[in-house]
């Protein structure tokens, strides 16, 4: 089924240009700026930091065509001051990427426990590892925070290493302004967990595919319903949907997270209220001013 499935999306014509339109990439900014790269990969910029997430710049796997470019391309980032890691499989913790983070940047990387070995292996010293709810200052100043947060999900990197290393989520924290990143996750109450913890959330990255095959995705992954369901839960001011469009891992096709994501929102709009929902394209950009009272 899943090679049909891929067969086919070869062979159809989907549009996947009118998905990447690269927008401008600012030095440093005070104010949140948040980029899709692609997959699970974007550019935070907050509190003149700029940090990474699941850096991805090729491709997991020859299996795994990249269907979009990066919409920031490796020798056009800024300087990156932290690289966040959710887990290590391969489409989020990717070798032939890190390596080049490490060669062009003085960047300092956050891991999930079990994994900051396979980081110093490569030469990358400046690692520390978490366990789910410990807080780090992610900047000298220590004016932006970050915590390692749960996640229903797994970890593994070759036949023998399954769940020897931890997997989770993020929480980016500046001025009272918090962004979380959920990684990869099925649902679960850790999403009513980290709302009760943090109160407000003004941002949250979260995962709307693959949806199909559901019955093997729904252990390790939301389906788009479920992260508007997500959205809900953590009362985030602002969604912005990822782990789509990038690669074919179901048998979806490119924008079918999309679709259900949106019929779902215009569903239940009258619950999300003041919530509201984005898709980027590769390379755009979310951003907004602090509000006065953070």
């Amino acid at each position: 089924m899943l090679l049909v499935s891929r067969i086919k999306r070869l062979l159809a014509r989907e549009n996947y240009h009118e998905w990447y339109a690269p927008e401008p990439v600012v030095h440093r900014s005070i104010d949140p700026k948040i980029t899709w790269i692609g997959h699970a990969s974007f550019l935070v910029q907050i509190g003149g930091l700029n940090i990474l997430l699941d850096p991805l710049f090729g491709a997991p796997s020859p299996m795994f065509n990249r269907l979009l470019p990066p919409g920031i391309a490796l020798d056009k980032l800024p300087p990156i001051d932290v690289v966040l890691i959710s887990h290590n499989h391969y489409d989020h913790m990717d070798k032939s990427s890190l390596m080049r983070i490490k060669q062009e940047h003085n960047s300092t990387f956050f891991v999930p426990m079990g994994d900051a070995a396979w980081f110093k292996k490569r030469g990358m010293s400046a690692v520390h590892e978490s366990q789910w709810w410990q807080t780090h200052a992610a900047d000298p100043a220590a004016w932006v925070h970050i915590t390692f947060l749960p996640a229903h999900h797994w970890s593994a990197r070759g036949l023998f290493d399954t769940n020897k290393s931890l997997w989770g989520s993020w929480m980016i924290e500046y001025g009272g302004y918090r962004i979380y990143f959920a990684g990869d996750t099925a649902w679960d109450d850790h999403f009513e967990q980290i709302k009760e913890h943090f109160g407000t959330i003004d941002v949250a990255l979260l995962p709307i595919g693959p949806c199909e095959p559901q019955h093997w995705m729904k252990s390790t992954h939301l389906n788009a319903e479920q992260a508007g369901r997500a959205a809900h839960t953590l009362k985030a001011r602002h969604t912005i949907a990822m782990h789509w469009g990038t690669f074919g891992f179901g048998v979806d096709h490119f924008a079918l997270p999309v679709e259900r994501i949106k019929a779902w929102w215009q569903q239940n709009e009258e619950q999300q209220q003041a919530q509201k929902l984005h898709v980027l394209k590769a390379g755009q950009s979310f951003s907004e001013k602090m509000p006065h009272n953070k």
